[in-house]
């Protein structure tokens, strides 16, 4: 595993932080986790990035896209869902991309697709069933973890009872 460390400004023209450098530079990527540390410094804010990562392999184009290959994402995630799993995960998707907007920060350094996908699959009931998600440390279970066991105690929808049958 690497670790790459980014410090990023907030841009007041467009009420965010400048995240290219990082979308960038994990183009080609497996991201493992990100720990974010906002500072200020001479009153003005940043966002240091802390990213822990592996070398991707190059993936292949799939059907119907472009022969682009420069800047491939890996989904490999996406075969981890059933069909049953995507409402509950959009809904996660949705309420993280919510709380990254209101703190003006990427949505994955609240947490990835792979690590949405691992607490969807686990279903945890408590705190320390979600701490023992990979990237779900002290800090993202104050700020985060309430919130992401209400939405899935409000699903209902507990591992056993989803069938992968896609």
């Amino acid at each position: 595993m690497l670790v790459r460390v980014f410090t990023l400004g907030f841009n007041p023209a467009t009420e965010r932080f400048d995240d290219e450098p990082v979308r960038d530079f994990l183009g080609d990527k497996e991201v493992v986790s990100i720990s974010d540390h906002f500072f200020l410094r001479d009153a003005a804010p940043y966002l240091a990035l802390v990213v822990c990562y592996r070398p991707s392999v190059p993936q292949t184009t799939r059907a119907g896209e472009s022969g682009d290959t420069t800047r491939k994402r890996d989904e490999s995630w996406r075969d981890a869902l059933g069909k049953a799993d995507w409402p509950l995960f959009n809904r996660l998707r949705d309420w993280r991309g919510e709380r990254a907007k209101a703190e003006g920060i990427p949505p994955y350094v609240i947490c990835n697709n792979r690590q949405l996908v691992e607490v969807l699959r686990r279903r945890p009931t408590k705190l320390a069933e979600l701490a023992e998600v990979d990237g779900f440390g002290d800090a993202k279970l104050k700020k985060y973890g309430a919130e992401l066991l209400q939405m899935i105690a409000r699903a209902g929808v507990q591992p056993e009872a989803n069938d992968d049958a896609s």
